[in-house]
């Protein structure tokens, strides 16, 4: 008899250490899913966020000058703020840059601005940057200079100049995880954006 109840201990001892890893093991495998499914809304929602700089328009072939961030990622990207550092100063206004490189040029475009959207005479075309979203595979032209006898001055000094300027954008994803990025593809994870 004592056999029998030393033998059904043992099996109930057996059957509750085997419930118990098994539940430890259900509930690593359960932790191990629950992040791979984290990594890949991660992966599903991570913006790149990239400056360019151009001086023809793609589409039509003209002359503009244009200064670009480009989402080359998979989510939408949330811009919280742009420095813009150019030959030892940096500014988080892009006119600061326009005035640094192009002084006397500004200057004289400023005094014969155009006076009507006929951007064939020179004219230029700005947007917003701050709190922006920008889409995955999208671009936000930021400051376009279109050529014309207006801008001639101010266009071929800028179009030397853009090649110096170096964009520093802090930006988040949906999911609220920030970067910082200053180079084609080179971007740093950060805990928030500076305002």
């Amino acid at each position: 008899m004592s056999t029998s109840l030393f033998s059904e201990q043992k099996l109930n001892l057996t059957l509750a250490i085997c419930a118990i890893l098994i539940s430890i093991a259900s509930f690593y495998a359960t932790y191990i899913q629950a992040n791979a499914a984290e990594q890949q809304v991660k992966a599903m929602t991570l913006p790149l966020l990239q400056y360019g700089t151009g001086n023809v328009d793609p589409q039509t072939n003209e002359p503009v000058i244009s200064f670009s961030l480009i989402n080359g990622g998979v989510g939408p990207a949330i811009v919280k703020s742009i420095t813009y550092k150019y030959q030892g100063k940096s500014s988080t206004d892009f006119f600061d840059y326009l005035s640094s490189c192009c002084q006397a040029e500004l200057k004289q475009f400023n005094a014969n601005p155009p006076t009507s959207l006929d951007l064939s005479n020179g004219g230029y075309v700005t947007s917003s940057t701050y709190n922006v979203v920008i889409p995955a595979q999208d671009k936000l032209a930021f400051y376009k200079l279109y050529r014309g006898e207006l801008s001639e001055a101010l266009w071929s000094k800028l179009n030397t100049e853009r090649r110096h300027l170096k964009v520093q954008t802090c930006y988040c994803s949906l999911l609220d995880e920030c970067y910082l990025t200053e180079q084609k593809g080179v971007v740093e994870p950060v805990d928030s954006c500076p305002v």
